[in-house]
């Protein structure tokens, strides 16, 4: 216990959080602190390019036979989430149909901002993992998402019900879902990775490499307050209602660490895949579940995702799913 209160305090004090924490506290005392909506578009490109663009240079060295094993636990560990996620919050915490494929959705998915903040943490104490894992996060992207449309769907014409969006239809999702804002630009940056040349690549190392975590750091700003706003939208539903949002990252950090020893992962591999199991996406699913289900509420999961699943992991999980990682591979 006091060696996860230690790392756990280390985590705490690094500039990202506490960039985070600070968005916190601004919507709290009402600042006056805005993020132009340009300036947000832009560093949010910068930062899933950057993702891309490592994640593709690294991926030069490293044979598909070698990532087949991770790709497939990857998917399952996307499918598995979303229906423990489904069962959970549609049973346990009787929320709507609707609503509980919506928010199952988000949980099956990934976060990008979660998975840096991952790696930067695995830098600082010396860690090594997979140099692929940035691909791993891309496949585990849409999964959950497409899935959810469709058993929604399905739900829907059995019950009489239609789509109220013309938008809404099964293809347009699925391209969304695939190859919407963030997973374009993650799978844009892995082939400009993969293919530039070295000096191609070195003329833009002073955008996507040395100004990469100032940038992400002004993201976790604007995050926490996101988060916050978020949150403060939602009223009339009892706080013992979301307490999902911390039991499934939990859930999804123990099973992806599991995975990724019995995959035969490194430690840092294997806590990267249990963060990413526990994570939960705010950028892709709201985009594709807004199009194929506006009678979801959007509070909810926004709410529960960004506002209290990703302070949880970046202050609490990350550090949290070191420590296991590190325990079972000492037991392994």
């Amino acid at each position: 216990m006091t060696q996860i209160i230690e790392i756990a305090y280390a985590n705490l004090l690094s500039p990202m959080i506490l960039f985070f924490l600070l968005g916190i506290i601004a919507v709290l005392v009402n600042s006056d602190l805005k993020v132009p909506t340009a300036f947000y578009s832009g560093y949010t490109m910068i930062i899933l390019f950057t993702i891309g663009i490592k994640g593709g240079v690294e991926l030069r060295n490293v044979s598909i036979m070698e990532m087949l094993p991770t790709i497939g636990a990857a998917i399952f560990l996307s499918l598995l989430m979303f229906f423990i996620a489904h069962l959970l919050i549609s049973k346990v915490f009787r929320y709507p149909v609707v609503d509980s494929f919506a928010i199952a959705a988000h949980y099956g998915s990934v976060s990008a901002v979660t998975f840096i903040a991952a790696l930067a943490f695995l830098d600082k104490v010396g860690m090594p993992y997979e140099s692929y894992m940035s691909a791993v996060l891309v496949i585990m992207e849409g999964p959950a998402i497409i899935l959810a449309i469709i058993l929604y769907k399905l739900y829907a014409s059995s019950h009489g019900e239609k789509d109220t969006n013309p938008n809404a239809n099964l293809k347009h999702v699925i391209k969304e879902a695939f190859f919407g804002k963030s997973i374009f630009l993650l799978l844009g940056g892995i082939f400009i990775g993969l293919v530039a040349h070295v000096d191609g690549l070195a003329m833009i190392q002073p955008l996507f490499g040395d100004l990469f975590y100032g940038i992400l750091c002004i993201f976790l700003l604007h995050m926490g307050m996101i988060a916050t706003q978020s949150l403060l939208k939602i009223r009339n539903i009892s706080p013992v209602s979301f307490l999902f949002a911390f039991i499934l990252p939990l859930i999804g950090g123990a099973l992806g660490v599991i995975t990724g020893n019995l995959i035969g992962l490194s430690t840092g591999g294997a806590m990267i895949l249990g963060v990413l199991s526990g994570s939960a996406s705010y950028i892709a699913a709201p985009a594709a579940i807004g199009q194929a289900m506006p009678k979801a509420n959007s509070g909810l999961y926004l709410g529960s995702s960004l506002g209290l699943t990703l302070p949880f992991n970046l202050i609490i999980g990350i550090p949290l799913f070191y420590w296991f990682a590190t325990t079972v591979s000492s037991i392994w």
